[in-house]
Order: C-alpha cells, then structure tokens, then sequence
C-alpha cells in the first residue's frame, strides 16, 4: 500500500491527550489520482511526540466505528511519514480525528468542538411498506372499464382484501385530456365501490407503461 504523509501543525497548546483533527486532504501527481495516495494535514495544538511505529487510530465525529489507522513509519523534523490500515471501505476525510493507539478507548465522542460542516444524518427510513400494484388499460378515448379490467379489479379486491387504503392513478399525458382523465378516475372508482371499496383516492403524475393502450394503476396498501 503507498505510503500517506502526516503533517503536524504546531501551534496553541492543548491537552496532550487530546485527538489530532485532519484540517485539509490533499493529492499529489497527476489524475487519476490514486487514493492510496492522499496526504492528510492533522494539526493537534502542539507536536504530540509521535515516533516511529505509534499507531492513529481515526474516527469521524459523533460514530463510534473506526475508519481505520495511520501507523507512523519514518519520523522528519515537524512531518512523520504513515500508512493508512483502512477498516471500512471509506478513507479518511477533513474533519475526522485520529488518536494515539493507546487512547483508543476515549468515548466515542471527543471534548472538542463540534465540527460546523458535519453532514447531517440520513433521514429515517419509511416506516410504510409500499403498495401493492395491478395495471389496467383503455382503449383510447374511452373512460369505461371493460369486463376483463373488472375481472382483473375483482381479483385483486379478492387477493388483497378489503381493508387498508385504495387509491387509483391516471397518469397525465399530453395527448391526454383532463376531462377524460377524470372520467377514467370516476369509472375505476365506482368500479372499487361496487367490490365494497369506498373512499379509494385519486393519484395522477407522470407515469408511462409498455403497451398499446393507455395504463392506469390500482394501488393497495395494507
């Protein structure tokens, strides 16, 4: 693995046992670059003393997993030579903090300021299943549902049952006008009614499907 230079910065002083934050990441050569690569600049408050051997360990603010370590290999004047021993499939970027090997154990959470760029969490995930689906199409210029659409209507009422939440969804198209879109949305929902489906909504938004005619969605969830 090609080696990574690691840039003490010197300046206030500050607890030695404090982590050494990552302040910038740069390339070196031309493109494509290489991400074994990048030279990662730490700056700690002061020189922390590393030797040849110590070993960093690296985490992102706020995780408890670490992303991997910096272990020192040559030590020149204020910059120390190291090899990055990655953990997770990512690499180190600015903001991260890197630790001593013996003070791995410090929570999760350092005592330093928080890092004002920190990407906020991803948002949680939806708690409501999708729904199931069945395709119906119309003749063009026609709003009725043929008898094979009310058999495929029939069986799906049977298969998913009555209860939960119906809706109906007639994409909007050009060639398609709004007046017949409706009448499309009626005609599907006095179909659901006539099964014991009250209430089913109406769903439009742009949507296409392969075939000849023009489709229209039956949407159930439980």
């Amino acid at each position: 693995m090609r080696s990574l230079f690691l840039c003490l910065c010197v300046g206030g002083v500050l607890g030695a046992q404090g982590p050494l934050r990552i302040v910038a990441v740069e390339r070196k050569g031309l493109p494509p670059y290489e991400a074994a690569d990048r030279i990662y600049r730490l700056d700690g408050g002061q020189d922390r003393g590393l030797r040849v051997g110590h070993r960093l360990t690296v985490r992102r603010p706020g995780e408890p997993k670490s992303l991997g370590h910096l272990r020192v290999s040559e030590v020149r004047g204020a910059q120390a030579e190291a090899r990055f021993e990655p953990a997770e499939a990512g690499y180190p970027m600015k903001g991260d903090l890197a630790w001593r090997e013996e003070l791995a154990g410090l929570p999760a959470l350092p005592a330093v300021d928080s890092d004002p760029m920190r990407v906020p969490p991803p948002p949680g995930a939806v708690s409501e299943a999708p729904p199931r689906e069945g395709l119906l199409f119309f003749l063009p210029q026609r709003s009725d549902l043929s008898p094979a659409g009310l058999q495929k209507l029939r069986a799906w009422v049977e298969a998913w049952g009555a209860a939960g939440r119906w809706a109906v969804q007639v994409p909007a198209t050009k060639a398609l006008k709004p007046a017949l879109q409706k009448q499309r949305a009626e005609s599907l929902q006095a179909a659901l009614r006539s099964l014991g489906i009250e209430g089913a909504t109406v769903e439009g938004g742009p949507r296409t499907a392969d075939g000849k005619y023009d489709p229209a969605w039956i949407r159930h969830w439980d």
